[in-house]
């Protein structure tokens, strides 16, 4: 069983839009794939997974929320691929989904109000032993100024830690999708369906890396 930690210790980030984004589409490459709601007082992912199915919208996810990572790892087993998407906040909790997971997603926007907490946290588990060659940062809700966004990505390249290319964009489309329990590449719009397409891509590769 493979499993992704998409983590970060603030809330609005795009970590939950991530995780759904990734179980539909790991669903579509023909992986057995669960995503792990730790959130258990949010459930974002479990109540957008409800207005999927009362939609009859496929592929079909699994998602069930969890108190803990121990116990969602005991009941998890016979999945292809496990999508952890943890609380905010959760620092303890943060750091066990990320010392299990193959891979570590930490979605982050593009201020320094992002960026930073999230360079921060990838000090925080490398200090604890957590491997940097698996975190990942994954730049979310990017607005239409390109300035923003390569300032944005110069400051990852300084910081030494691995990031994505691509990103998903801020767009009001993606939040009506969310909103009718599709993901971020299901909207109605192509350009941001296509967008989306290649940050997604750029994360199965790691996940085919991991096989």
């Amino acid at each position: 069983m493979l499993s992704i930690g998409v983590i970060s210790q603030k809330g609005g980030v795009g970590k939950s839009t991530t995780a759904r984004l990734i179980a539909v589409n790991s669903a579509l490459a023909e992986l057995d794939t669960k995503i792990i709601d730790l959130d258990i007082q949010q459930g974002t992912c479990t109540a957008w997974n409800s207005r999927r199915m009362q939609n009859n919208i496929t592929p079909h996810i699994s998602v069930e929320q969890f108190p803990s990572v121990r116990a969602a790892i005991k009941k998890s087993s016979g999945y292809d691929l496990v999508i952890f998407d943890g609380s905010p906040h959760a620092t303890k909790q943060t750091l066990e989904v990320s010392q299990v997971a193959n891979l570590i997603v930490i979605p982050s926007g593009t201020s320094l109000d992002d960026l930073e907490p999230s360079i921060l946290l990838c000090h925080e588990l490398k200090s604890k032993g957590v491997n940097r060659d698996k975190i990942y940062i994954l730049l979310s809700k990017v607005g239409s100024s390109e300035v923003e966004l390569n300032e944005a990505k110069e400051y990852l390249q300084r910081s030494g830690y691995n990031h994505f290319k691509n990103y998903i964009p801020e767009k009001t489309a993606i939040r009506r999708a969310l909103d009718s329990g599709r993901c971020a590449n299901e909207t109605d719009y192509k350009s941001v369906n296509e967008t989306v397409q290649k940050a997604v891509d750029e994360i199965a590769n790691k996940i085919g890396e991991m096989v």
